[in-house]
């Protein structure tokens, strides 16, 4: 289990005033339950930290649910997978953190214009790897950047357009295991994969605090073999889409 880490506590982080209920509620500092879009699809995230299985799962998911609408965060878009491209590299590793928040937030409003909108508005059910709880975790807890939460919730009620998940799936990984799959792996890890064990800690910590306010919450343990886990998240998106 991950140990309280010093720091992030020592600064006042409001929680978000979240709801369960798709699309209504409020999601940031503004209440959008007069203003969020109508829609028939469902609106499914998958978050988790590294070495979670989150994008393995995604992958099982292409094949099980080929009708979904798949898409990551960031990326998805054009303009979104340059600004990954960007994000995962040693380049952007002296970045400010809230440039990098603001990355984040510029390439999620282009994914939501270019993709998720149209998709739930025809009716389908969409699939993203990562959303808005990403930048909470990370920007916020795992920088431990607890002022940057005024700036996420004023730019993220407008940006976000009130598109609050029908359910979040954390994939619930100890840091300890993520990062030992994370360097077993063939592919060189990104900057992210990198950060010291704290901040890894620090972001599972974001994660499970602020879980519930995006969408019905549903709490996997990743930890357990991939077979298992495949197996609980089928059922549970199962349960959504029904």
């Amino acid at each position: 289990m991950a140990r309280p880490v010093r720091g992030i506590h020592d600064k006042k982080i409001t929680p978000l005033s979240g709801t369960s209920n798709g699309a209504r509620g409020t999601f940031g500092s503004a209440d959008l339950s007069t203003s969020a879009p109508s829609r028939v699809g469902k609106f499914i995230i998958f978050e988790g930290g590294e070495g979670s299985g989150k994008t393995t799962i995604v992958e099982r998911m292409k094949k099980e649910f080929p009708d979904f609408v798949y898409t990551q965060d960031p990326g998805g878009t054009k303009l979104g997978h340059e600004i990954r491209n960007l994000l995962m590299s040693d380049k952007t590793k002296d970045i400010d953190p809230r440039t990098e928040l603001l990355l984040f937030l510029a390439s999620r409003a282009q994914m939501i214009t270019e993709i998720i909108r149209p998709a739930l508005d025809s009716g389908k059910t969409v699939i993203s790897n990562r959303f808005a709880l990403s930048s909470i975790a990370y920007q916020i807890y795992g920088r431990e950047r607890a002022e940057l939460m005024p700036l996420y919730r004023a730019v993220g009620d407008i940006l976000h357009e009130g598109f609050t998940p029908d359910a979040t799936i954390l994939l619930d990984v100890t840091p300890e295991i993520g990062i030992q799959r994370v360097h077993s792996r063939q592919e060189e890890p990104t900057r992210f994969d990198n950060e010291a064990l704290d901040f890894h800690a620090r972001v599972r910590e974001g994660y499970k605090k602020h879980l519930a306010e995006f969408g019905t919450p549903i709490l996997i343990d990743a930890d357990k073999p991939l077979e298992e886990v495949w197996t609980e998240v089928k059922n549970a998106v199962q349960s959504v889409v029904k």
